[in-house]
């Protein structure tokens, strides 16, 4: 159990490396008897109906979203033109949706402090003893691969919202709204892509071979796991709308109720929708659920993608939602031992870099913040199975580094449950997702330098890292003075 811990392994990187999206229409067959995912929304209910009635013809239903005026269907693709004659009808083909992280060198027997570096970068151990804030009384929907079946032996049963895990798997299987049932319901918790629970690890923190427990940014919060992606960590739009779309009907219900859905009872208690995947493109529905869940009151964080030059990915490149960029520190790999036991300078002026993998913003794309995505620890099941060591005493578990924007995006949606729980402290919500935003973005490490030297312990050189201004929004996010700036963002509103 002694010593520090080492790579054992060097994995591919292009095993996870989703650099890409499809936007191609995802067809079930060549020639005249294609078939393919359609979304539809129409500006009206005539509009809507007589889409329906157009689809239930020829084809069939996979979702329907009334309060949208939208749904997802299986048709033939000559159909879409039917579809695009009703005035104020948008039809277009669903997009492949991916998981953003990669795999990295593979790490085991962790052991030491709870406290990393990630962490420390963002100043979320001062929120936690200083402030007494750990994001209690705040939910947070993790949209992604779902859960592994082992996750009770990385997270407290009490941190997972389990009755309230759904799965959308949509456009693959049979209809969600034409029963009134959710879809799949079981099967968030039997991933065995992984994502979905390194992701979860950032938030509430996880426990290593039951031996001790890695802080996380919100421990205090409670996650709704939704599986929206295949066990391949990829999946289709049309079931990541379906994910967005009940999780605001939720967070409706709650509100409804005045408190009595998500527990606590008797106080609306604030949910946050957190999203590290991406597409090509914005889909009609995606686009509409968004919409729908931010007007219901719902927070929207999502990844800005692994691009680098190419631009961002959707849904993070939609301007309301809170964007999250991936940034590292020069001292990752500085000392024995780094993941746990090295420590943040106060001072990180030319400490911080951004990675060259993390989405910069072309034209009408909307960046906000950066996190921490370089090189985080958590537990993961790679080739979808547990292997754990002799030492481990038969308990199933494996942690790796990963890296991507989708390793900085849980990140935000922690700080941002920590800043709710302070902004629910007079029992009401006051910040929506436009101010939240604006708070976001001006609690910040502003990044005034353009290149930094850093240790690439794949290659066993250092590379110099550079970036521009459309890669860094408005700075690292800091946990400390989002706390902070908050009463000044909420003192005007009712």
């Amino acid at each position: 159990m002694g010593g520090a811990a080492k790579p054992l392994i060097i994995l591919g990187l292009a095993v996870l490396v989703l650099l890409s999206v499809l936007s191609t229409p995802l067809y079930a067959s060549k020639g005249s008897g294609s078939k393919i995912v359609v979304e539809v929304v129409a500006e009206s209910n005539d509009a809507f109906g007589k889409a329906l009635e157009i689809v239930r013809a020829y084809g069939k239903v996979i979702y329907v979203f009334p309060e949208l005026r939208g749904f997802a269907a299986y048709i033939p693709l000559g159909v879409v033109g039917n579809l695009k004659s009703i005035p104020g009808v948008s039809a277009d083909s669903a997009v492949l949706v991916e998981a953003l992280g990669k795999e990295l060198p593979q790490i085991c027997g962790l052991h030491g402090s709870v406290l990393t570096w990630n962490l420390d970068m963002i100043n979320v151990p001062k929120v936690h003893e200083e402030y007494g804030l750990d994001g209690s009384g705040v939910y947070i929907a993790v949209l992604d691969t779902g859960l592994e079946p082992q996750w009770r032996n990385y997270f407290p049963e009490d941190r997972i919202a389990s009755e309230f895990g759904a799965a959308f798997l949509g456009a693959m299987a049979t209809a969600y709204q034409q029963t009134g049932e959710v879809l799949n319901r079981n099967a968030w918790e039997a991933d065995t892509d992984g994502h979905g629970t390194h992701v979860v690890s950032t938030i509430i923190g996880f426990s290593v071979y039951g031996f001790y427990r890695v802080d996380g940014v919100a421990p205090g919060a409670r996650i709704i796991p939704v599986k929206v992606l295949g066990n391949r960590g990829q999946g289709f739009s049309t079931d990541v709308a379906a994910g967005i779309y009940y999780v605001a009907n939720l967070f409706k219900e709650e509100k409804e109720s005045g408190g009595n859905v998500l527990p606590p009872t008797d106080i609306i208690n604030p949910v946050i929708i957190s999203m590290s995947l991406g597409a090509s493109r914005l889909s009609p529905l995606v686009k509409a659920a968004i919409d729908y869940a931010i007007y219901q009151g719902v927070f929207i964080v999502a990844a800005a993608g692994n691009q680098g030059d190419g631009g961002m990915t959707y849904p993070g490149a939609y301007g309301p939602v809170i964007s999250v960029g991936a940034a590292g520190w020069v001292g990752e790999w500085s000392v024995s031992g780094w993941w746990r036991a090295a420590d943040v300078p106060e001072d990180l002026e030319g400490q911080v870099y951004v990675t060259t993998f993390s989405s910069r913003e072309l034209p009408g794309q909307d960046l906000d913040v950066l996190a921490p995505g370089s090189w985080v620890v958590g537990p993961y099941t790679a080739y979808g199975a547990a292997h754990p060591p002799y030492w481990a005493r038969g308990v199933p578990g494996q942690y790796y580094y990963l890296g991507g924007t989708s390793m900085a995006t849980p990140h935000v949606s922690g700080v941002l449950a920590l800043v709710l729980q302070a902004d629910m402290m007079d029992g009401e919500i006051d910040l929506n997702q436009e101010l939240a935003e604006e708070l976001l973005e001006a609690s910040t490490l502003k990044i005034t330098w353009y290149s930094v030297t850093v240790y690439n312990p794949v290659t066993g050189m250092y590379e110099t890292v550079t970036w521009g201004d459309d890669a860094m929004g408005s700075g690292l996010i800091q946990a400390d003075l989002a706390v902070e700036n908050l009463e000044s963002y909420i003192s005007g509103s009712s």
